[in-house]
């Protein structure tokens, strides 16, 4: 049911970024990555798949420009140079999120990535995406070593060793148990297989 939600809340958000961009853009306010793995906004191949390279092209091409006119420079990007640099992103990088790109762009406006020197072309903004994507992998490393420790003391402190396990199905079909009767039968098959070995 989780998993339902969250595929229906991804596709609302598919379907704002198709009928109102200006406001699917204004509405992304991540601060940090782990806003970003919270979130239900749609990847850049999901936008893809669902309409097309085109709206894809469309709203990579909005954050970005988001982002360039932030930046008051002598020597900014042509528009061939932003489609070239779109390109790239759609390429290099098609499993960020719109708010990935967004948080990105917001850490470059912050010099995060390090100081703007009077020009932006294509080349500084796929050293962001790289910083970004580095920062992400790392997080994301992260997050899934504290989720994996989590589980596993949880089967440590909640599971069962099988002599229990067994003791638990001998007492179930003690007392008529039919299923407990059947893992019982099973789990003695699968004990004499192994002892001829």
């Amino acid at each position: 049911m989780g998993k339902e939600i969250i595929l229906c809340q991804k596709e609302n958000r598919l379907v704002a970024l198709k009928t109102s961009p200006q406001q699917y853009f204004a509405d992304l306010h991540p601060k940090r990555i782990e806003d970003v793995f919270l979130s239900n906004e749609p990847s850049i191949i999901s936008i893809k798949s669902k309409h097309g390279e085109t709206v894809a092209r469309a709203a990579v091409s909005y954050l970005l420009s988001e982002a360039l006119e932030f930046f008051n420079v002598k020597e900014t990007m042509s528009d061939i140079q932003v489609a070239i640099t779109v390109d790239l992103i759609l390429e290099e990088y098609p499993y960020l999120q719109t708010d990935d790109l967004k948080l990105c762009f917001k850490n470059a406006m912050k010099l995060k990535y390090g100081q703007i020197y009077n020009r932006i072309d294509g080349q500084i903004v796929m050293s962001w995406l790289k910083s970004y994507d580095i920062e992400r992998s790392e997080k994301a490393d992260i997050e899934s070593y504290n989720r994996h420790k989590e589980v596993i003391s949880k089967e440590e402190t909640s599971g069962l060793y099988y002599d229990e396990y067994l003791a638990e199905l001998e007492r179930k079909a003690e007392q008529g148990d039919e299923e407990a009767k059947k893992a019982l039968e099973m789990s003695s098959m699968v004990k004499k297989m192994l002892c001829k070995r």
